[in-house]
């Protein structure tokens, strides 16, 4: 079947939450219909920056006068992390069941599940009474990388996960399995090792290692225009953090560090996120550095994401030593050509050494990031130019292109029934 012919479901529960689930479902949607393929995207209250999408959309609860109480009680639940988590359980259930109908209804060749996490079960639950359906289902790892902690929260939502990682499940993935097709892609070449033993190796041939993708922005603002626009100073050092501050970041060692260091201006940009993230102006007044820092605690649109990278002489990507999961803020930053300094995460790391796009620390130690972000200002600028040379490259390797047409050959292996 030509990629012409071959229907896509591209189903995204959480694409109306801040995070990468809106990006993502706005720009693999784009690549995958630039590619060739007929995508229908589907979520289940709509998606952020929609007046960007590019393919049709469906919603499973559009914004009408008939779903104005339920959009209430869903804001409601959505105001404690523990009632959020079981809202979020609805929202994918809700979904993803209208996903099998829809396959049943339209005749969708492949249903592509972005982010099959936490609630891992639940296409193989609600497909398990059907045939034949091809099912590519893309994991974080989040399920299996999950935070040592003692917050309660999070002990709770460790709790769930470990409940969801039982081999209680394992009899269902082995008949939803001899039913219908699965292929599971991670983001890293670990996550594909660990969820390739996943309980006794019930998912094993069938997790593919695919890199993200991120398409290289040609319009590029002034750093000046940039600064301008948040009214930031112009002679400082900025340096940027970006997205929801989730359990796997360290942002607490960010202040830490640059409290030490007076010429440095840091910009925070992006929404706590589930009930799981850290207060930065609480950070902000610890440490303080209140009056060398500008948060901004809300979802960014893409149409402003430019002004945050080009304002930024570098974007610090802070890790906590148990984070594995990809790091997909790399590939934004090398989308803008900005350097990173970065925590020594496993891919993380792997990733900086090889392409040189930026500096690395040792993760969890502000110290070390100190002496990173000193020896980042000490650079001569023919050093920095080579480090924003890296980042194109990366950004070029790593196309949204390139991972269309990946998805496409994994679709074709689905539809031919062929083994990885």
């Amino acid at each position: 079947m030509s990629p012409e012919q071959i229907k896509v479901l591209y189903v995204c529960p959480y694409a109306h939450y801040p995070g990468h689930f809106p990006a993502a479902a706005l720009h693999e949607t784009q690549a995958l219909a630039q590619a060739g393929a007929g995508v229908m995207l589907l979520t289940s209250w709509g998606i952020i920056g929609e007046e960007q999408l590019k393919v049709p959309l469906l919603v499973v609860f559009p914004r009408n006068r008939y779903t104005v109480p339920l959009r209430y009680l869903a804001d409601f639940f959505r105001k404690w992390a523990l009632s959020l988590w079981l809202l979020m359980f609805f929202e994918a259930f809700i979904t993803l069941s209208k996903a099998v109908w829809l396959k049943r209804k339209f005749n969708y060749d492949i249903i592509h599940l972005r982010d099959g996490e936490p609630f891992l079960f639940l296409p193989h639950l609600l497909g398990l009474p059907f045939r034949g359906y091809n099912w590519l289902i893309s994991l974080t790892a989040s399920n299996i990388y999950t935070p040592s902690t003692k917050n309660f929260q999070l002990r709770i939502y460790a709790a769930v996960v470990k409940f969801i990682n039982s081999g209680l499940w394992r009899p269902l993935y082995r008949a939803s399995l001899a039913r219908n097709s699965f292929v599971f892609i991670t983001q890293n070449a670990k996550a594909q090792r660990d969820y390739s033993s996943y309980l006794q190796g019930v998912f094993d041939g069938k997790v593919i290692y695919l890199p993200l993708g991120a398409d290289r922005v040609k319009n590029v603002i002034l750093k000046e225009n940039a600064r301008r626009y948040f009214s930031l100073p112009q002679d400082r050092v900025i340096l940027l953090s970006f997205g929801a501050p989730h359990t796997g970041k360290d942002m607490e060692i960010i202040f830490c560090a640059i409290k030490e260091i007076p010429n440095i201006y840091l910009v925070h940009a992006g929404s706590y996120r589930f009930g799981l993230g850290v207060n930065l102006m609480d950070l902000a007044e610890k440490y303080p550095i209140l009056d060398r820092v500008l948060i901004k605690n809300h979802y960014i649109p893409e149409e402003e994401k430019p002004y945050y990278f080009f304002a930024a002489d570098a974007v610090i990507l802070s890790y906590t030593k148990q984070f594995l999961s990809t790091t997909s803020l790399l590939w934004d930053a090398c989308r803008f050509g900005i350097p990173v300094i970065a925590s020594d995460n496993s891919q993380l790391k792997e990733l900086v050494e090889t392409f040189r796009m930026g500096l690395l620390f040792s993760a969890q130690d502000a110290d070390s990031l100190k002496q990173a972000i000193q020896r980042f200002m000490e650079l001569e600028p023919e050093e920095i130019e080579t480090l924003k040379d890296n980042c194109h490259r990366f950004a070029n390797e790593f196309s949204m292109g390139t991972w269309a047409q990946k998805c496409l050959e994994i679709y074709q292996v689905l539809l031919s029934n062929k083994t990885l």
